[in-house]
């Protein structure tokens, strides 16, 4: 791919590359003209490429992967955080030390981690994106450790992106809505297919591709005077309710016009 939103030439990062969301994404910047490296736990099990063996939780893993990327390619342009756990359905009544520490030692400390050291590394132009989330942009029942640590993924964006702005280094994090990806597929008569479903303006789920397309265009060139953004990719979930039913005001007639039962 050549011409617009060319990533000929970058190297880029992509954590939790192995499937899903990640693996999209990879996929795509591959198309771009891109090398990129995964990093990630598991090996992917489809495609071929490179890949690096880390778990986002831990500093060290984070710190020396993407410096052998440098070390073997000479640099780094692009970093996508997009390791995470999702556990969701777990309230509070329900919610273990555990599951929070690992929770937020991904989600939250995974991202930190990448932010650190990605920005070590990156040259003015660079591009850091964060996966956040829709449920980090909105109350959700069940959504304790999962939500919150996608709440901050989303601040952390914005912290970050104010700091390495004097840099000429952008950072911005998508939120998506629910995804058709293998952990959403992969489960049964998953009920949270069509729950969201019924709740998405547009009235399905999004794909892992249409995710790829937005960390395409945040880390192209023509995305350069963008940064501190979280970028709803969720079928209109985070612009407000779908139904808000209610009756016209006494004061409003048939045309449209206002009147002042006083006057």
């Amino acid at each position: 791919m050549s011409g617009f939103f060319s990533l000929a030439g970058k190297v880029a990062v992509v954590t939790g590359g192995s499937s899903g969301i990640g693996a999209a994404i990879v996929a795509r910047f591959r198309a771009a003209g891109a090398v990129v490296v995964i990093a990630d736990r598991l090996a992917p099990t489809v495609g071929d490429g490179e890949f690096v063996r880390v778990d986002v939780s831990s500093e060290d893993e984070v710190s020396s992967a993407l410096d052998a990327v440098v070390a073997k390619h000479g640099k780094l342009d692009l970093l996508v955080n997009n390791a995470g756990i999702q556990p969701l359905g777990v309230r509070f009544e329900d919610l273990t030390e555990s599951v929070l520490r690992r929770t937020f030692d991904v989600n939250v400390n995974g991202t930190i981690w990448g932010i650190k050291h990605g920005s070590r590394l990156l040259k003015p132009g660079g591009r850091i994106v964060n996966l956040s989330s829709f449920v980090g942009l909105l109350g959700v029942p069940a959504g304790t450790a999962y939500a919150a640590s996608k709440a901050a993924v989303a601040h952390l964006t914005r912290c970050s992106a104010l700091e390495l702005a004097p840099r000429a280094i952008t950072v911005n994090a998508i939120a998506p809505g629910t995804i058709r990806t293998p952990a959403v597929e992969g489960i049964p008569n998953n009920p949270e297919i069509p729950f969201a479903e019924s709740r998405t303006p547009m009235g399905r789920l999004g794909t892992p591709a249409e995710v790829a397309a937005a960390a395409h265009f945040l880390c192209s060139d023509e995305g350069s005077f963008i940064t501190g953004v979280i970028l709803p990719v969720d079928g209109g979930i985070a612009a407000g309710w779908e139904r808000y039913d209610l009756t016209i005001p006494s004061e409003i007639s048939r045309d449209g016009s206002w009147h002042d039962p006083e006057s």
